[in-house]
């Protein structure tokens, strides 16, 4: 006996109320509410109205999202702009807000400053300790470069603590990101 997994359609109101809710337990993008809203919509043209409707009253700003996303990232996880700028365009925001948006969260940041706090908050490692260990050094590049940190300012912090500062020879950034061009 299997029970229907399928969420269970709904029409204009009961949809404006299930996205209103959903907006109450979490922040969303447009894009995001879109995504929930198009599993549950009897019509798909009942999406739109809902999401202009919730627009109108102000329960959903895309810029919004982004400067809340961005601040918690930055403060709270210690992470560089590139890592932050890929995921709000995955959450959906167009990317010209995405730019504009950590560039101006991130244009007074130390990068340098931010690897720090980034190695001592997620990883508990100080970069006052010599690194003896070439795979050590690379595990944590990899690290920094998935944190959204600059491949130059990586391997500036990292020659400082690694017994063979050789061992951060060739290590580039897979593609620049300009976030100064908006």
């Amino acid at each position: 006996m299997g029970f229907d997994r399928r969420p269970k359609k709904l029409g204009p109101e009961a949809l404006y109320e299930y996205a209103v809710g959903a907006l109450g337990r979490r922040s969303l993008t447009e894009s995001e509410l879109r995504r929930k809203l198009y599993t549950r919509a009897t019509k798909p043209d009942d999406i739109d109205e809902v999401i202009e409707r919730i627009r109108s009253l102000g329960y959903l700003d895309d810029v919004r999202v982004a400067e809340s996303h961005v601040n918690i990232r930055k403060e709270f996880d210690a992470l560089g702009s590139r890592r932050v700028f890929s995921e709000l365009r995955r959450r959906g925001v167009d990317a010209e807000t995405a730019k504009r948006t950590v560039a101006e969260a991130y244009d007074q940041t130390d990068e340098s400053e931010q690897i720090r706090r980034y190695l001592e908050r997620k990883l508990a490692r100080r970069l006052d300790k010599s690194i003896d260990d070439p795979k050590e050094v690379a595990r944590l590049t990899r690290t920094l470069m998935r944190a959204g940190f600059s491949s130059g300012k990586i391997v500036e912090a990292l020659q400082k603590v690694a017994a063979d500062p050789g061992w951060l020879d060739g290590v580039e950034d897979p593609e620049p990101l300009d976030l100064e061009s908006t």
